[in-house]
């Protein structure tokens, strides 16, 4: 591990050889609410961690010297969120989901501020509409509320609270996004990224996420040894599911042809390596405007269009579920998100009708007669 001293500074081995870098304080100050947090996430250097933890280190001596953040008041919503962001609930979240939490933990934490930090336990219903009646943007306020409902429940199970005031709000939202890709708008799509911009890896991962239907971090993460004997086998990041999805006949060729020479299968024509989210993002964007899609289309969306291609193949719910690591009833529940209404299905709906009222017919002709 090299010899160096920087204080609470921990590095973790990990099985494939690499290693973590964790600042970790004593056992005393994390039940003030000084959390353990991962260090150099992007870079994952020794060097970037050393730093991190120097800061963090002055910073408390700050407060030691009385001149950093207070002691949180056992109860209150920062304290709350403290212990709930100092377990693994939140720790094992991946890097995007807990940047979009931290999002609307910090509009939590300024209106509990506001408030003089009050006791969790006299929050009712009422306050948390107070507090979304505050937020003008739909998308904040849809984040706000599911964060306060998120660390509420978290209180609950805790034994901090006997009840979520959070629980059954019904709340001015966003419209669930509709949009999804047509078989022409992806085709535009890998034609430009294999021979305009020389980017086929953008291409693959295409055909990836609408056959695959899994999301834009599991896509970039799959590894051919998860792909064996015409199946793939993964475990979902954000859920924990695992999840095994044949490939489709239209995957199964593209994957033939694809290169195998990294362990990775999506991987960066200038770099040899796995793609960065922010990165791909930038290349998806830019190959998009050069495909001339509009800018509604997002790769997430890829996600939805595999979901929509399953329905309109007439599968159930169970079997769209075994695909995209939903729960049965969570699918049953989010299928007005992820399955507009598409013209072909409701031309397919009114045939099985008039099948059905034409055979009901004859049948009736057949006893009358």
């Amino acid at each position: 591990m090299g010899k160096f001293k920087v204080r609470y500074l921990v590095v973790k081995q990990q099985t494939g050889g690499h290693a973590l870098y964790y600042w970790q304080p004593s056992r005393a100050l994390r039940q003030l609410g000084f959390n353990t947090r991962r260090l150099a996430k992007r870079s994952n250097r020794l060097e970037d961690a050393i730093a991190e933890a120097e800061r963090l280190n002055r910073a408390l001596d700050r407060w030691r010297e009385g001149g950093g953040e207070p002691i949180l008041e056992p109860g209150s919503l920062p304290w709350l969120i403290k212990l709930y962001c100092n377990t693994e609930l939140y720790t094992n979240l991946a890097e995007k989901t807990q940047r979009s939490y931290d999002q609307g933990i910090a509009r939590l934490e300024t209106w509990s501020k506001e408030r003089d930090n009050p006791p969790i336990g006299g929050l009712q219903t009422r306050h948390v509409r107070e507090l979304l009646d505050t937020i003008e943007r739909p998308a904040m306020r849809h984040l706000v509320y599911w964060t306060l409902r998120l660390l509420l429940s978290f209180a609950v199970a805790e034994g901090h609270l006997e009840r979520n005031p959070a629980r059954g709000l019904r709340i001015k939202g966003l419209r669930p996004r509709e949009i999804y890709w047509t078989a022409n708008q992806l085709e535009t799509f890998n034609r430009a990224a294999v021979e305009s911009c020389g980017r086929p890896s953008l291409a693959l991962a295409a055909h990836l996420a609408v056959n695959l239907g899994q999301r834009e971090g599991d896509i970039l993460r799959l590894a051919w040894s998860q792909y064996d004997a015409g199946t793939f086998i993964l475990r979902q990041r954000k859920t924990g599911r695992l999840v095994s999805i044949p490939a489709t006949a239209e995957l199964s060729n593209v994957l033939a042809v694809a290169s195998r020479k990294s362990p990775i299968i999506v991987i960066a024509e200038t770099t040899g390596q796995p793609y960065r989210e922010d990165h791909f993002r930038h290349e998806f964007a830019r190959i998009r405007s050069l495909a001339g899609l509009p800018v509604s289309l997002r790769f997430m969306d890829l996600r939805r269009t595999a979901v929509i291609r399953l329905a309109e193949a007439g599968c159930s719910i169970p079997e769209i579920a075994a695909v995209t690591g939903h729960t049965i009833d969570r699918t049953a529940r989010i299928l007005e998100v992820y399955l507009p209404r598409t013209a072909p299905m409701a031309r397919a709906a009114v045939a099985r009708l008039d099948q059905a009222r034409a055979g009901r017919t004859k049948t009736d002709s057949k006893l009358e007669g």
